[in-house]
C-alpha cells in the first residue's frame, strides 16, 4: 500500500509539473501593434507622367522627416498611391495596412493656395465598404502657378470603430508635403 501512495503521489506530481509548462505556439499575431514606419512613398501616375515623392523618418519616431515636395500639372488627373515602409527591419508595412485594412484608414487634406484647386478622392474600400486609401484619385485643376500642402494622416482604429470620416485617436504616419502646381 505504502508503494501504490508513493506511486500515486510521484504521478501527480509530474501531472501539475507537465501541465505548467506552455508549450503553445508562440503568438505570432500582430494586430494592436504601432507599426514602425520610416518611410512614406506617393506615387501618383498621369498618362506617361509618374510623380514620386518620399517622406523618410530613418530613426521612426514620428518626427524629423525628410521630406520631397510634389510637383504637379494643372489640368491633370492623377492615380495616386501610397506604401510605407519600415527600412530598420526591412519590412514593406503596406501589405500589413492591406491585411488589417477593417483598422486603416489614410485622410489626405489638401491646404494653403492649392486647397481649391486639388481633389483627393480615395478609391479602394475594406470589408466592410468603408474608405482605406492605399491608392486614390488626386484631380487639379486648370489655373495658374500656386502652392500648398498636402497633409497625410494614417488613422489606426484599435480601441474604437472605424465609421469611414472620423480620425481615431491613435496615428501611424502623419506627413505634410509640400505642393507645387505649374
Amino acid at each position: 500500500m505504502k508503494f501504490h501512495i508513493r506511486t500515486l503521489l510521484v504521478l501527480l506530481f509530474l501531472s501539475f509539473t507537465l501541465n505548467a509548462c506552455d508549450s503553445a505556439e508562440p503568438d505570432h499575431d500582430h494586430a494592436g501593434e504601432e507599426e514602425l514606419i520610416t518611410r512614406v512613398v506617393v506615387t501618383l501616375t498621369s498618362g506617361t507622367e509618374t510623380v514620386t515623392a518620399n517622406a523618410n523618418d530613418p530613426d521612426g519616431d514620428g518626427t524629423g522627416f525628410e521630406i520631397d515636395p510634389i510637383v504637379l500639372s494643372s489640368g491633370t488627373t492623377y492615380s495616386g498611391s501610397i506604401t510605407l515602409w519600415d527600412d530598420v527591419n526591412l519590412e514593406n508595412i503596406t501589405e500589413e495596412i492591406e491585411e488589417e485594412d477593417d483598422e486603416h484608414q489614410f485622410f489626405y487634406t489638401v491646404g494653403g493656395g492649392v486647397s481649391d484647386r486639388v481633389d483627393v478622392s480615395i478609391t479602394d474600400r475594406d470589408s466592410n465598404n468603408l474608405p482605406v486609401g492605399l491608392t486614390f484619385d488626386l484631380v487639379v485643376s486648370d489655373g495658374g502657378p500656386a502652392s500648398g500642402t498636402l497633409n497625410v494622416v494614417l488613422s489606426h482604429f484599435d480601441d474604437q470603430p472605424k465609421n469611414g470620416s472620423d480620425r481615431s485617436d491613435e496615428t501611424d504616419v502623419n506627413v505634410t508635403f509640400t505642393i507645387s502646381l505649374q
